[in-house]
């Protein structure tokens, strides 16, 4: 064979050598499972060729917090107040709850007052009936002031705060078809002075058990109450 029939044979064949590739490669794909070419290419996407990535789950926005609320109210002030006059004559308690107060005073006999009021910053002004009263200063944990008895008799005084048993006690009863209200002020010892009024006559009021607040009146028991400043004991 000449030259020139090798050189025209060499593109022939390589045609034909793409020729034969093309129809192997075209019979292999068709043989290929065509679900598997359906498969999406992200789980839970749609089918083949998409590209969109699973949607993210959204994240819940943290909570503001709010940044105008008011500020919360401080608790009440509770506390007791006990002491006695600058010459002794009388005992005093006195019981505070917020801006209300309530106070007793007595020396055991025949003179006593109930007193109730308000504070207001550190002053104290209460008053009783017919004419009592009590005003005062609230200093270095102590209430520094005057009482005033029904009678007249004007009574300085100074009370510190204190802690149980101190405080003011109070018992109503019957004793012998008469109306009985007898008041105990105790200091922070267990000192107590108290005054029972039967009817209207006054005498000093028998010992109060601190513990049980238990008492006996001429062979009857009773149970007294410590008194809050909150509680009504003019008048009532």
């Amino acid at each position: 064979m000449s030259a020139r029939r090798r050189r025209a044979a060499g593109p022939l064949t390589t045609l034909g050598a793409v020729v034969l590739l093309t129809v192997v490669l075209f019979a292999a794909n068709s043989r290929i499972d065509p679900a598997a070419s359906s498969a999406p290419l992200y789980p839970g996407t749609g089918g083949a060729g998409a590209t969109t990535a699973p949607s993210a789950e959204p994240s819940a926005a943290p909570s503001a917090e709010p940044t105008d609320a008011a500020p919360a109210a401080p608790a009440a002030l509770q506390a007791v107040y006990a002491g006695v006059t600058s010459g002794g004559e009388a005992t005093i308690a006195m019981a505070v709850d917020g801006d209300a107060v309530a106070a007793y005073l007595c020396d055991g006999g025949a003179l006593e007052a109930w007193l109730q009021g308000t504070v207001d910053g550190d002053t104290v002004t209460l008053t009783g009936r017919n004419g009592a009263g009590l005003t005062g200063s609230v200093t270095g944990g102590a209430v520094f002031g005057t009482v005033t008895t029904s009678s007249g008799l004007a009574l300085p005084f100074s009370a510190a705060a204190s802690q149980p048993p101190a405080g003011v006690y109070e018992a109503r009863l019957t004793l012998d078809g008469l109306a009985t209200r007898i008041g105990w002020a105790v200091l922070p010892d267990g000192t107590q002075v108290g005054v029972a009024t039967v009817g209207g006559s006054k005498r000093e009021a028998p010992p109060l058990d601190l513990d049980a607040r238990t008492f006996e009146i001429d062979g009857s028991p009773g149970t007294a109450e410590a008194v809050a400043g909150t509680d009504t004991v003019v008048g009532g």
